[in-house]
């Protein structure tokens, strides 16, 4: 019976991603959390939660001993949990960089030490900076925020255990993930979304023809589990995950607002705002290598993704 281990398991990507392995696998599922963001609760209920393959350690990546009673018995990592807001990296730096840099570096030396078959990094799109789109991975990282830098390091991190200890990593730069189970998280969707059906206006900062790469949970989810299966050309590799679609956040905007229009909502005008710094303008990927060496096909465009979202916060 194979395995995992996912850090940051109460979080967003991390409870879509372990109801996708429950639905998708026969595996047995360890989940860290320290509960600084996600909840319990939040893992348990998700709509196939099963106690019976899933175990939990409330927890800090950080720590050894609380890292070491999560891993026993894992095949494989998937290293989810992290800082992951850029504003708050530029204003506390050395705790993004202890989270991100000591956390992964930590995770990384406990799977040296358990034999882990694959670890699987959630890098950032942020690692690569800004670069005219699309990205892929030969475009030379230069980031611009803190929360970037830190994700770069991690990145190189792995392709050093894999170089130095010949162990099998992959750093999977997320493009912006969206989807169900995101109840506190304070992304553009579902600011948008929440914001809208609390009454209050939304706020768009910058000009709103900024763009970014929208991909639903359920894909991201797809591209980890491919991760750690798929036959990999070398023992590191980096992928791009998006949808390879440019979308600007006023065109979000009106695609949200059709969505909860739909649901008898009323939507506000937004508040436009100054742009905020340490944030790309545009960006998209290029996912040709994910889908020829993973075989991974992103299922949901943009509208699509929306309505699922707005279901689930709706319905």
């Amino acid at each position: 019976m194979v395995k995992v281990l996912v850090t940051g398991g109460c979080g967003f990507i991390g409870t879509n991603l372990v109801s996708y392995l429950l639905d998708h696998t026969n595996w047995e599922i360890s989940v860290i959390d320290d509960l600084s963001e996600g909840k319990k609760e939040y893992l348990t209920s998700i709509f196939n939660y099963d106690p019976e393959r899933i175990s939990f350690v409330e927890g800090d990546i950080r720590d050894e001993d609380d890292v070491e009673q999560a891993i026993t018995g894992c095949d494989h990592v998937v290293h989810l949990a992290a800082q992951t807001d850029v504003i708050a990296s530029i204003n506390a730096p050395f705790k993004d960089a202890d989270i991100n840099v000591t956390g992964t570096l930590n995770m990384l030396e406990a799977s040296l030490r358990h034999g882990i078959k694959r670890f699987a990094f959630a890098s950032s799109a942020a690692a690569v900076g800004e670069h005219a789109p699309p990205v892929d991975e030969s475009k030379i990282p230069k980031p611009i925020s803190p929360y970037g830098a830190s994700k770069l390091t991690g990145e190189a991190y792995c392709s050093a255990y894999a170089g130095s200890h010949g162990m099998t990593s992959t750093a999977l730069r997320f493009a912006n993930v969206y989807g169900p189970n995101s109840w506190h998280k304070g992304s553009v969707v579902a600011e948008f979304i929440k914001t809208i059906i609390d009454g209050k206006r939304p706020v768009i900062f910058g000009d709103g023809d900024q763009t970014r790469d929208f991909v639903h949970a359920a894909d991201i989810s797809s591209a980890i589990k491919l991760s750690l299966t798929a036959e990999l050309p070398s023992p590191f590799e980096v992928f791009q995950l998006g949808t390879g679609t440019e979308t600007s956040v006023n065109q979000l905007f009106s695609i949200v607002e059709d969505a909860l229009t739909d649901k008898g909502i009323e939507v506000p005008s937004p508040r436009y705002a100054p742009a905020r710094a340490g944030e790309i303008y545009r960006n998209y990927c290029d996912i040709s290598k994910a889908k020829d060496i993973l075989g991974y096909t992103p299922d949901h465009d943009i509208e699509k993704g929306i309505q699922s979202s707005v279901d689930w916060f709706t319905d």
